[in-house]
Order: structure tokens, then C-alpha cells, then sequence
């Protein structure tokens, strides 16, 4: 029987708190920044969980698309409209950072009763950030890993050959995996993450002229090499935490992946 996945959208909204109890106001403030925030702040969380299973003979489809959605909101209402630190039973010796939340939202989906293996999760609590989990991240080790997706925008020009000079608006998306620290909740902390990329890749290509940097002397700065020189930029940067991938794209209709 031949075998497919399946990707369902779905939106719930949530607040939370960025907290370690074992740790001074001072810290917690350095570690955590504005998510720390005596009070709790909300998202309107973008969830897309792909199922796999064997397609039936008869229907054509691995699950019915209604009952998908009654399956995921028996989980989701848990979570809608909810304070994560102070209305769920998941986060109370846990951070609710978008990591720990996606590895939840996992195990509660696996065990619901009907619902197609789980292959993967992706969990967006804004436009600019989401983690995604696996069955291979969560099995890693006895502690959970992720990726983790960060989101930048750069405008930058290049020379073109007939010697005129054009602009693109681009899209940088810095991926991280590793474990999700315990006192933290994250793979890596996101306002170094955040320093790091302002540091070296923000200030060095924003609206600036890519064709007058050296690492664009000798090739045309499409959106392959960016990435590749993202890469080579970052990747002494990231301390314990493993690179996985940039992505950059010029617009919608295309992008360009690099994995070192």
C-alpha cells in the first residue's frame, strides 16, 4: 500500500513568560530580555503538523481532512486562549519557549488515539521565529533537540554587468539545531543569537553595496553565494549550538539553501 504525508495549517492563540525560578531577576532579565517581562505576552501561533501513513484504497487519503481537524483541536484546546505557565500542566517546572511547546504539542498529538504517525511539527510563534521537531530530534538523546528558525531582512544593492546598480530586499533565515537546554528552554539563547547576527551579517551587508565586498570580488552576489558567505560568517560564531542551514531569498518565487 503506497504511503504519502500530509501537512495541516492550523492557528491557536496562547500568552507565556520566560521564567527560571532558580535564577535572580538580574539574570533571568539578561537571558530572557523582553520575554522575561513581569507580565505574560501573547502570540497567535501558526502549527503545521505533517502525518504519515498509508493511503486508503478506497478514499484515496491517509486521514479524513474533518476528522484531522476535530483530532487537533482535542489538543490545541488545551493550549487556545490559555496562559501556558499558569493554565496547563506542561510548563510548570518548564520554560513554554517555542521549543518545549512544539516537543508538547508532539507528544500530545502522538498519543491521540486516531491520529497517522506524526513525522514532523513546525511551530511558528511569529514571523520571524519557529522550531520544528522529529521523531529523529526527540529520539537524539535522553534530552529533546530541535531546529530552530530565526528570521532576518537586509537590503542590500549589486552591480550589474551592463554597469547599472540594482537593489533586492532579502530574506535571511538563520537555522540552528541542538538540545533544548533545561535552565532555558531553548537550542540557543535568542537575544545572542540575535547580537551575533546584527554584528556580523547586518552590519556588514545592510544597505550596503554587496559587489564592493571582498567575498563578492570575483562572483555575483546571487542568492547562493550570499548564503554560503552567511555561512561562513556565522558558523565560528555558534559556540556549542550546530549550524544547520541559511536560506535566503530575493522574493517569493525563489531561494537558495546552504548546509557547510
Amino acid at each position: 500500500m503506497s504511503k504519502a504525508t500530509l501537512t495541516k495549517r492550523t492557528e491557536f492563540c496562547s500568552s507565556h513568560r520566560y521564567h527560571n525560578p532558580k535564577w535572580d531577576d538580574a539574570k533571568n532579565k539578561e537571558i530572557f530580555g523582553p520575554c522575561n517581562n513581569e507580565h505574560s505576552h501573547g502570540h497567535n501561533y501558526l502549527l503545521e503538523v505533517t502525518l504519515c501513513g498509508p493511503i486508503d484504497p478506497v478514499n484515496g487519503m491517509i486521514i479524513n481532512l474533518y476528522d484531522l481537524k476535530i483530532y487537533l483541536w482535542d489538543v490545541l484546546k488545551e493550549f487556545d486562549h490559555k496562559n501556558l505557565n499558569l493554565d496547563t500542566p506542561y510548563f510548570t517546572d518548564r520554560i513554554p519557549t517555542t521549543e518545549n511547546l512544539a516537543v508538547t504539542l508532539w507528544q500530545r498529538l502522538a498519543k491521540h488515539p486516531h491520529m497517522p504517525p506524526v513525522d514532523r511539527i513546525k511551530l511558528h510563534e511569529d514571523h520571524t521565529l519557529f522550531a520544528e521537531v522529529t521523531a529523529d530530534l526527540l529520539n537524539v538523546s535522553k534530552t529533546p533537540h530541535a531546529d530552530v528558525t530565526r528570521r532576518y531582512q537586509l537590503s542590500a544593492a549589486q552591480n550589474l554587468p551592463n554597469g547599472q546598480t540594482t537593489g533586492h530586499n532579502y530574506t535571511v533565515d538563520v537555522t540552528v539545531t541542538g538540545p533544548i537546554a533545561t535552565d532555558t528552554g531553548q537550542v540557543i539563547n535568542l537575544e545572542s543569537l540575535d547580537r551575533i547576527v546584527t554584528e556580523k551579517i547586518l552590519t556588514r551587508f545592510n544597505e550596503k553595496n554587496l559587489s564592493e565586498d571582498e567575498a563578492f570580488h570575483n562572483a555575483s552576489p546571487h542568492e547562493s553565494h550570499l548564503a554560503q558567505v552567511v555561512w561562513n560568517t556565522l558558523q565560528d560564531q555558534m559556540a556549542e549550538t550546530i549550524l544547520r542551514q541559511i536560506t535566503v531569498s530575493e522574493g517569493t518565487d525563489s531561494q537558495a539553501s546552504y548546509q557547510g
